[in-house]
Parts: structure tokens; C-alpha cells; sequence
């Protein structure tokens, strides 16, 4: 390679890597990811810079060299897809295409040495900037399909809450931003009773939290899925904008929004349960409560507190609302299972339950459901339009619901099982939810 070849690659990297940093720095939070014809262009642009770097007339690498790293690159697809499931890491059904582009990412990384080792400026700079394309274009695929990342600031965790002192003071002499649109502030919750291992969650406060209203104000626990995170709800989920819309029609009043981390990890999944995994079922109906009330001043009103839940976190939202009615009264299933599952009966019984059928059994909802009543609980179930499994599960819990004595609502949401129902669902039940928490 020449020296002019050299500095034209390490220009090229120096502009990628200037590119990287000025997004870990913000710069780009509000670039929407959301697009598919952008996507779509990216995703071309990989593919055509791959091909460019794999274009030579050598036959030695169109028999041999090519062959090998594609290969290599879909054997370590093959590993890879098989572990996932192995493991339960991914549970869930996934396009095809998930893991043709994951094949093509390893192939573009494999092949930089390769380029770079022989002739050819053009077919080097296209296998440098295949990678970052590749990788991309990978990204925006699996987010065109769940949405979990609707910008750029939210891929990073930018969710521009405030925590530790800034918090404090913004709580204490709230500007008038707050005042006008309520924040978010991120909270490690204490899991004083239940010693569960979590990691931090977010609170939203209404604009009428900085009144003479705190005390009285509802609350309701919001748990994402998994894989999930405490952001994906005020990220992805839009819950933050969705209840600040609602407080501006409704004097600054919303329920206050309380993020949690039920599973402790984001591929763990406790299913909200106590058990091997974790005192997960204790953390939320007692030391999310104590939380609440402790911390940020709210009294405790069984009939003015709910959980809404997406995905295994709306299974959580039923189990727990049934089991804690004295705690919780209202419930939204958004996408939930029917029962608290893990990948098969025999790894539920005893990952979960640690063998205890009874166990099992007392946390089954249709079981609780047939052998109580709950007069005085409301329960929403829904799931998107796309989502069938989704659509059994939430008939089969309004019916039993419904005779069990609870107000129940069923509904079929636009989208499937991924962050457009979710966000779109919240927005349409927010209103009927708050009215039952007492908002009027």
C-alpha cells in the first residue's frame, strides 16, 4: 500500500471515527430512526460497498478466499442464532432477514483485513466504510420492525432525565418548564424487602406533583419486556409524551409514571415472580410502594394506583394486579402471555417456581380469575393487529376476567408485538385509565 493509499484510509477512518464521536456527544439525539426510506438507503449503500470490496477478477479469491469468508461468516451465524435460542435469550420469533444482514455484518468485518492487504484504493475504502453501513443498516432493519429506538438520543440512552442533585433541586424549586410539563428524573428504587437485584428506574412527575395535589395524585408502575429497560417505556413507548399531553388538558394533573425494573438484567426474565431468579413479585408490591410513598410523598390508594404492562411486562401487570389487589386495582396487559411462560413447562416449573406446581398454579391468572372475585378491579387487555398469539391470550384473560366480576375492556391495537402497538395502545387507554384512577 503507497502512502497516498494510507493517508486516503486513514482519512476515511479519521472521518468515521469523528462521526461516532459527535453522536456519543449528542449531537445527533434528534435524528429520527424511524424512516424506513432512510433505512432503506442505508442498508443499500452496505450492500453496495460490500460487493465493492469483494470485486476482483483473482481467481484464487473467487474459488477460495470469497467461499471461506462466507463460510466462516454464516457458520458463526448458524452458532450464534442456535445459542440465542438454546438460552432463551431471544424467545420470540424473528424475520429471516434478521439473520441473512447478521451473516453479511460478519462477512463486512472479516473482509477489511483482507481488502486492506491487497491492491486497490477503491475496494479498501469500500470495505472500510462497509462495516459501519453494515452495522447500520443491521440497526435500522430490526428497528423498522419493533421500534425501539425511535432517535438517535434514544438508541444511546440519552433520555434526558435528571438525577442526583439536579433532581433534588428541580423537585424542590421546580422551574417553569417543570411547572408547565412535569420531568423526568431517574431513581434507584430500594428493594429495602425483597433485596432484588435491579438497576435504576425513572419517574415521571406531573406538573400537579409541584402543587398542593402530590398526596392525592394516582400512580401508575410501568414494566417493559424483555429484552428490555426502564428507558424503552418513556423512550420507545412515549409514555412521558403521551401523559404530558394528557396533563395539559387536564390542569397539570396525570398520574405519576414510576419505570421499574422487574427482571434485573435485559435478557433476565423473572416473569415477576419470587423465586429462583429473584424476589421480583416482592420488590413490586412492597418496595415499590414503600418507594412511593416514602420518597416521593404519595399516599397509598389501592384504587387510585394500576400496572401497565408490555409484552412480559404485561403478563407481570395481570399476575400482579391479581395476586396484590390491596395494592393495585387497575391493570393494562399490552401484548402479555397468559400465564407467567418461560420456553417450555419444565424450564417455567422449575426456573420460576422451583418446582412447586402449587406455585405455579397460584400465579396462573385464569386459575386466580376461576376461583376469586375482583368486584373492584378494571383490566384492559390488548394486542396489536399483527400479533395472533398476542390476540388469544388477551380474549382469553377478558373472558375469564369478566366473569370473575372485573370491568374489563379488550381491544385489538395497530401493529404487532413491537414499540408501535405498545406506544400507540398507552395512548389510546390513558384516558379511560386515568378517569378510573379518579381524574376527572
Amino acid at each position: 500500500m503507497n502512502r497516498l493509499h494510507r493517508s486516503t484510509i486513514w482519512a476515511v477512518v479519521a472521518v468515521l471515527v469523528g462521526l461516532v464521536l459527535a453522536t456519543g456527544a449528542g449531537l445527533f439525539d434528534g435524528v429520527p430512526l424511524l424512516n424506513p426510506a432512510a433505512a432503506t438507503a442505508i442498508e443499500l449503500l452496505g450492500l453496495a460497498a460490500l460487493v465493492a470490496s469483494w470485486s476482483r477478477r483473482d481467481p484464487r479469491w473467487l474459488t477460495r478466499t470469497l467461499p471461506l469468508l462466507w463460510g466462516s461468516a454464516l457458520t458463526l451465524t448458524v452458532a450464534t442464532v442456535v445459542t440465542l435460542r438454546v438460552t432463551a435469550t431471544i424467545r420470540d420469533r424473528y424475520p429471516p432477514v434478521f439473520a441473512v444482514w447478521f451473516a453479511l455484518a460478519v462477512a463486512a468485518i472479516a473482509g477489511v483485513p483482507l481488502a486492506l492487504a491487497r491492491p486497490g484504493l477503491v475496494r479498501r475504502i469500500a470495505a472500510v466504510c462497509a462495516v459501519p453501513l453494515m452495522l447500520a443498516g443491521g440497526l435500522l432493519l430490526v428497528d423498522q420492525v419493533y421500534a425501539v429506538w425511535p432517535k438517535v438520543g434514544d438508541l444511546l440512552g440519552h433520555t434526558n432525565a435528571l438525577g442526583g442533585g439536579a433532581l433534588d433541586r428541580a423537585v424542590r424549586a421546580p422551574r417553569p418548564s417543570v411547572r408547565e410539563r412535569g420531568l423526568l428524573g431517574e431513581y434507584d428504587m430500594p428493594a429495602t424487602v425483597s433485596h432484588f437485584q435491579h438497576r435504576p428506574g425513572y419517574v415521571y412527575l406531573p406538573p400537579a406533583y409541584f402543587t398542593a395535589e402530590r398526596p392525592n395524585l394516582p400512580v401508575v408502575v410501568v414494566l417493559a419486556g424483555v429484552p428490555g429497560w426502564t428507558g424503552q417505556w418513556p423512550q420507545a413507548g412515549g409514555a412521558v409524551t403521551t401523559a404530558a399531553g394528557y396533563a395539559a388538558g387536564h390542569h397539570g394533573v396525570a398520574p405519576v409514571l414510576v419505570f421499574v425494573d422487574q427482571n434485573g438484567g435485559t435478557y433476565r426474565d423473572t416473569e415477576c415472580v419470587d423465586g429462583p431468579l429473584g424476589n421480583a413479585e416482592t420488590f413490586l408490591a412492597a418496595d415499590i410502594p414503600a418507594f412511593v410513598t416514602g420518597t416521593l410523598h404519595v399516599r397509598h390508594d389501592a384504587t387510585a394506583w394500576a400496572v401497565v404492562g408490555f409484552s412480559e411486562g404485561g403478563t407481570c401487570a395481570t399476575d400482579i394486579v391479581l395476586r396484590h389487589p390491596g395494592v393495585f386495582r387497575h391493570l393494562v396487559d399490552l401484548g402479555g402471555e397468559a400465564r407467567p411462560t418461560l420456553r417450555g413447562p419444565r424450564t417455567t416449573l422449575f426456573t420460576l417456581f422451583d418446582g412447586s406446581a402449587a406455585a405455579e398454579r397460584a400465579h396462573d391468572p385464569v386459575h386466580l380469575l376461576a376461583t376469586r372475585r375482583y368486584d373492584q378491579v378494571s383490566a384492559w387487555f390488548a394486542a396489536g393487529a399483527d400479533d395472533p398469539r398476542g390476540i388469544v391470550a388477551a380474549h382469553q384473560l377478558a373472558q375469564a376476567a369478566a366473569a370473575a366480576g372485573v370491568t374489563s375492556h379488550e381491544f385489538t391495537g395497530d401493529g404487532g408485538h413491537n414499540w408501535q402497538f405498545a406506544r400507540t395502545a398507552f395512548a389510546q387507554v390513558l384516558p379511560q385509565l386515568a378517569q378510573g384512577l379518579g381524574i376527572r
